[in-house]
């Protein structure tokens, strides 16, 4: 359903609403019992609410992998874990806190448990990748007295969301002798941002075919300045040279270390300028940059943290790559998990491929993953009976899962009153597949696996939205998950 469209039923709904009248079932999606509504709840609000605040702290300040990572490390030496080189733990006791980082991009927390690794682990799997906008490898042009960078566009993203909205430059410059140049630019105060020009609506409609929503992906270019390079008592004259690329090529070697060389190996990226904020007259929600998967990231981690001596092994998972298929080193489908699950195994006996094997079988986890959130001004794309919904509690989606796996979650969360919902990917106009997770990259090796993640409002766009309570409740779920 197009925007028109979903506004028109959005329209009906209301009008019958003010004439005293009824929307149909068929326009409305409906309402369930939220995580608000507990009897305990006056209880809760404050750690909600405290919670809701760290995270929307980290969602600010950390807006790629390498960032999110760079959190990871810092916040697991502070909680007294150790950093694993790639190949050489020595031993693995219970209570033991560890973590391997896999460059730069993948981190994997582990929480010895009282039974050997050999008998099987509990995993949670978060993606720490974001939908953005990437610089090309050559990416500095000048037209129409603008000094302007290529990119192309990384995930699945409506692109013209991303026009005419205030910008960060965000990413890592290497320079010869392998120093790397951590770049943050459009964050800081009186910091300046970028921004991708928007055609006016006066003459948008002689261009996009739904005035709007057609913008090419090669259009997605920054101004990166204006000012032309005037040497200092210099004489201009006509016609003037092309000089404001110049100036900018000049700007970066002198304010921040690195020249056009370098550009050609640099990973930059653009991604939304500022900071999370609270949504909602009531402080209800957050909105920011990255939540699909950020949140269910940070509220696996902090379960891992908080949590006493586990009985089995937890295994925390932050992979890249998910938003373009899981691919790499540094993504699901690599053999990180298989590498440290081995390690983890060898620490503590012999080790084998079959008792590898063996370990993945006895194993359970869960795809961290955020997941839609039924939009009631979109009514038609959904089934509302199955379907998340904001403030419900996370969605257990039974996508790929085997009924005797989802029953025996579902009872542990229902022992711990954790407040949850089940729902699907939308109306059914295909096959269900795990495909747009994590999932099959877990459930491949023999684990038993499902997805369970946070109901998230525009998804993909450059502000997502969550209900603080579902943030809480999912930290609640992986907490029992780990150690019930």
């Amino acid at each position: 359903m197009g925007k028109r469209a979903g506004a028109g039923v959005a329209a009906c709904v209301l009008s019958g609403l003010l004439l005293g009248g009824t929307a149909s079932a068929q326009d409305a999606i409906g309402a369930r019992r939220t995580v608000w509504e507990r009897a305990d709840i006056e209880v809760q609000r404050p750690r909600i609410d405290a919670f809701a605040g760290e995270y929307r702290a980290f969602l600010s300040a950390h807006k790629t992998e390498r960032e999110v990572v760079q959190w990871g490390t810092a916040t697991l030496d502070a909680a007294g874990f150790r950093r694993v080189p790639p190949v050489g733990l020595k031993a693995a006791r219970p209570g033991d806190g560890l973590y391997w980082v896999e460059r730069g991009k993948a981190l994997v927390a582990v929480r010895v448990g009282r039974r050997p690794a050999a008998e099987g682990v509990r995993v949670l799997a978060a993606h720490i990748d974001a939908v953005r906008i990437d610089l090309k490898q050559n990416p500095l042009y000048e037209d129409g007295n603008l000094a302007l960078a290529q990119t192309h566009y990384y995930g699945g993203l409506k692109k013209y969301q991303w026009l005419s909205r205030p910008m960060s430059l965000r990413g890592a410059v290497v320079l010869a002798g392998g120093r790397r140049i951590d770049v943050r630019i459009g964050d800081g105060p009186d910091e300046p941002v970028l921004v991708i020009p928007d055609l006016l609506a006066h003459l948008s409609a002689q261009v996009d075919a739904e005035e709007g929503e057609q913008v090419a992906g090669e259009s997605l270019d920054p101004i990166m300045g204006s000012r032309p390079r005037v040497e200092e008592g210099e004489e201009v004259s006509e016609p003037v040279t092309p000089s404001v690329r110049q100036a900018i090529v000049e700007l970066l070697a002198s304010r921040y270390g690195f020249g056009e060389a370098e550009l050609r190996t640099a990973e930059l990226t653009l991604v939304p300028a500022g900071p999370a904020v609270d949504v909602g007259l009531d402080r209800s929600m957050i909105g920011g940059y990255g939540q699909d998967d950020r949140a269910c990231a940070f509220a696996a981690m902090r379960a891992l943290l908080d949590g006493p001596v586990p009985d089995v092994t937890s295994v925390v998972v932050w992979v890249d790559k998910e938003e373009i298929g899981s691919t790499g080193n540094t993504g699901a489908q690599s053999d990180l998990l298989a590498r440290v699950v081995g390690e983890l195994i060898e620490a503590q006996g012999p080790f084998t491929e079959q008792r590898l094997r063996r370990a993945f079988r006895r194993s359970e986890a869960l795809s961290a993953d955020a997941t839609l959130a039924a939009n009631p001004l979109y009514p038609g794309v959904v089934d509302p009976r199955n379907v998340g919904l904001i403030g419900a509690g996370p969605v257990m989606d039974q996508s790929g899962v085997h009924a005797e796996f989802m029953a025996a979650i579902a009872e542990r969360l229902e022992r711990a009153d954790i407040t949850f919902q089940t729902g699907e990917f939308g109306r059914a106009n295909g096959p269900r597949t795990e495909d747009g997770t994590v999932l099959p990259y877990l459930s491949r090796t023999g684990m038993n696996a499902m997805d369970l993640g946070i109901p998230l409002l525009s998804m993909h766009a450059p502000f997502e939205v969550i209900s603080r309570a579902d943030l809480w409740e999912a930290y609640r779920a992986y907490g029992v998950f780990l150690r019930d």
